[in-house]
């Protein structure tokens, strides 16, 4: 690769300006991302939102009355929809909507379906290896499907180039992030991080997708090491990060004894269909 006429740091400068001039998410969709489900009033908050959007209202009643919550009459209205699907199933339909929205704003030449496949993949793992862990931390969904949104990010300021960087082979993840750090000043964990930043995100989705291919240690946040896990599970049952780039090891938290990788993936396939 021919490297770039400018400093790291000139392409560092110019890749933040060119994020922070992206759309940011459709509004109502990011409000569903900032909604803490540990509150009390979770759901009422989650039904303010559901109620200033006819189309996410729709979303949310198509789920609700979808074979997956096995109810034989309709449901009709959004209280009911939230009751049924409860404050940890709205949040995980929330997030899909919300960078389900996104994923569509990318251009067209570039294939996004890797991305949302493991991205998917990534949220029900973490919130699977979360339940078997005990772990009551109800953000690992939406943390797990958005902890690659930097890849959105730089397709969507640059789709030809970073089109370029997909295309090719690495050796490992961390040769990939050296040239994407090469090419844009900042690699995709960066890029994601500032955007959550940017957006106001919480700061757990920042550190989640900030952080999840550093070396962890057990002192670090266990919300961060569980969706690293997940990530890298996500790829060892057939839906990886990049599709050119060799996977490093990957196991499950040897606390969550009761999972399988053939456990997993069930649950991935699954979910996959139903979104």
């Amino acid at each position: 690769m021919t490297a770039p006429t400018c400093s790291t740091a000139e392409t560092d400068h110019s890749t933040r300006t060119r994020l922070c001039n992206l759309p940011r998410f459709d509004p109502n969709a990011a409000r569903l991302l900032t909604v803490h489900t540990e509150s009390e009033t979770a759901l009422e908050e989650y039904e303010e939102i559901f109620r200033s959007d006819p189309a996410i209202a729709a979303e949310l009643l198509h789920a609700a009355n979808s074979v997956a919550y096995g109810r034989r009459t309709t449901v009709a209205s959004i209280r009911m929809a939230l009751v049924v699907m409860g404050v940890t199933g709205t949040q995980a339909l929330a997030s899909c909507i919300a960078l389900g929205r996104y994923t569509r704003k990318t251009p067209a030449r570039i294939d996004t379906k890797p991305f949302w496949r493991h991205a998917v993949a990534t949220a029900v793992i973490a919130d699977r290896i979360g339940s078997a862990l005990g772990a009551r931390l109800g953000y690992l969904y939406t943390a797990g499907l958005t902890h690659d949104l930097g890849r959105l990010g730089l397709v969507l300021i640059a789709a030809e180039r970073y089109g370029e960087v997909l295309a090719k082979e690495f050796r490992d993840m961390e040769e990939a992030s050296a040239v994407e750090k090469l090419v844009f000043g900042m690699t995709h964990d960066e890029a994601g991080a500032y955007l959550a930043q940017t957006w106001q995100f919480p700061e757990v989705l920042c550190q989640a997708m900030r952080r999840h291919h550093d070396v962890l240690e057990e002192e670090d946040d266990i919300g961060v090491r569980i969706v690293q896990a997940a990530c890298g599970l996500a790829g060892t049952i057939g839906y990886p990060e990049l599709e050119r780039c060799a996977a490093g090891p990957a196991r499950i938290p040897g606390l969550a004894c009761e999972l399988s990788i053939e456990s997993l993936k069930e649950l991935v396939d699954q979910k996959l269909k139903a979104v």
